[in-house]
């Protein structure tokens, strides 16, 4: 196997898929493998292993208070706590942990198991249950809704109470993953279609984002939450979110260099108008939004599947399918 060429920074070959990468406020890092460890960084020090599940890690993002949350194929959610070890938060028996989601705002912690999505805030989970798998599930800005997408949509839900019906935003079609705006008025869905779909939450407008060549399996906002930046074409597009429409009539942005390879992975400054990208042929490069010229920062790097800024912009985290991490100087 090719090793990677990284121009300033590090690489590891950690044996196992690497499924999701994240920092903390601290700078602490996490990458969650197939092998059910999740690897802490700082420094560039060599990732050190922590026994999360007895299967693959199925999903990774902050815990709301310290440390990370890890969902694994063994039916557990995970407080995996630096320097302290794992705590089992959940156990669904005979379901996969696929999507995690926390807010700081209010503390809250959700994941999916099969059809339903599962609330924690220390007392009984509640539970939320859908007509067909629950493939996504993230939280408002302010932690106080719940958004689940499935098959035909996505449903939302008011945190506290399982006594409810949901608001349902219909568009027909495959539903796989999605992300509110930072404001918290969009609501957007990937697809299993090369597609997206978005809806102004407020009365629930439909908002299609075609022209895709392939699926999107990345997407990010930039650090003011007026662009989204998405993969599954050749250059990372980037969909205006101002105004009451969102991106309806308007074109959206194309960055980066021409290459051979599609876009398969996003990440965006905490700070500044930069955007980075992992592409199919095993680039990984960065470009200011607005201007042109791409620095290649990294090539030779396989199916990528992952990628994070730390909280201060200085350093991308970028892990792959056939088990390589890097952390790559982004100064």
């Amino acid at each position: 196997m090719t090793e990677p060429r990284i121009t300033q920074g590090k690489s590891w070959a950690l044996g196992a898929p690497v499924i999701s990468c994240v920092f903390n406020e601290d700078g602490v890092g996490a990458f969650a493998c197939g092998d059910g460890t999740v690897r802490l960084f700082a420094d560039e020090r060599d990732p050190v292993p922590v026994e999360a599940h007895k299967g693959a890690v199925l999903s990774l993002c902050l815990h709301p208070q310290d440390g990370f949350l890890s969902g694994g194929d063994d039916g557990r959610l995970v407080h995996v706590l630096p320097g302290e070890g794992t705590t089992e938060l959940f156990h669904q028996k005979g379901k996969w942990i696929e999507n995690i989601a926390s807010s700081e705002a209010t503390g809250l912690i959700a994941c999916t198991a099969g059809k339903d999505a599962v609330v924690l805030d220390g007392k009984q989970p509640v539970r939320f249950t859908h007509a067909t798998t629950a493939t996504g599930v993230a939280f408002d800005p302010k932690g106080r809704r719940l958004a689940v997408s499935h098959y035909n949509g996505a449903s939302l839900w008011w945190t506290k109470s399982s006594s409810q019906a949901p608001t349902v935003m219909n568009w027909k079609g495959s539903h796989v993953g999605l992300m509110w705006s930072p404001d918290g008025k969009f609501l957007v869905t990937t697809m299993q279609e090369p597609a997206l779909h978005g809806w102004r939450v407020e009365d629930a407008a439909d908002m299609r984002m075609t022209g895709y060549p392939a699926r999107i399996k990345s997407m990010a906002w930039e650090h003011r939450g007026k662009v989204l930046m998405t993969a599954g074409a050749p250059k990372v597009i980037g969909w205006p979110f101002t105004g009451r429409n969102g991106p309806m009539g308007r074109e959206p942005l194309e960055i980066g260099p021409d290459r051979d390879g599609l876009v398969v992975c996003v990440a965006t400054h905490p700070e500044f108008d930069l955007v980075a990208a992992g592409t199919s042929d095993g680039a990984v490069w960065m470009q200011w939004i607005g201007e042109e010229g791409a620095n290649i920062v990294a090539l030779d790097l396989p199916r990528i599947s992952c990628m994070a800024f730390s909280p201060d912009g200085s350093v991308l985290a970028v892990g792959t399918e056939d088990g390589y991490a890097a952390l790559i100087d982004a100064a």
